[in-house]
């Protein structure tokens, strides 16, 4: 009778909870979906995030650096679940802080397009925007290369 509660539990365990969704980080078929949506550009890399409340003076999200180079035309889209509009990313340097947001984000849109005029290394954060109540939710930012300017 021991032998069949320590195989029936383990397993019992993994039916009755495999309903509930890890919301580590976003599926990789969203991932894929963000990325076949770039129209017109080239898949570069993915930026993929979990999000949860923070305190008050705690930020939430993810930085990550990219080395983008001068005269290219790279294009940032975010895709959250359901078109979540509380998650904003945002492209910045080391010479620029990250709230100041001066070479994009997605602050009025999906997606933007910079026109590198400096190579070195960038910054992208995925982060909630201030405003609004804060859910759990998962985020993607896809960079693609869009085509050099001459």
């Amino acid at each position: 009778m021991k032998k069949i509660t320590v195989i029936l539990f383990p397993v019992l365990f993994f039916v009755l909870f495999n309903h509930i969704e890890a919301i580590a980080q976003c599926k990789q078929q969203m991932v894929y979906d963000c990325a076949t949506n770039t129209k017109d550009a080239i898949y570069l890399r993915d930026f993929n995030t979990k999000l949860k409340k923070s305190h008050p003076d705690e930020m939430s999200g993810t930085k990550w650096t990219v080395v983008l180079n001068k005269g290219t035309r790279y294009r940032f889209n975010l895709c959250t679940p359901e078109g979540n509009q509380d998650v904003l990313l945002t492209l910045y340097d080391s010479q620029h802080p990250e709230a100041t947001a001066p070479y994009g984000s997605t602050k009025e849109r999906d997606s933007f397009d910079f026109i590198c005029k400096k190579s070195g290394m960038y910054y992208v954060s995925i982060r909630f925007k201030d405003e609004g109540e804060k859910k759990k939710t998962c985020a993607v930012g896809i960079l693609s290369f869009v085509g050099k300017n001459q």
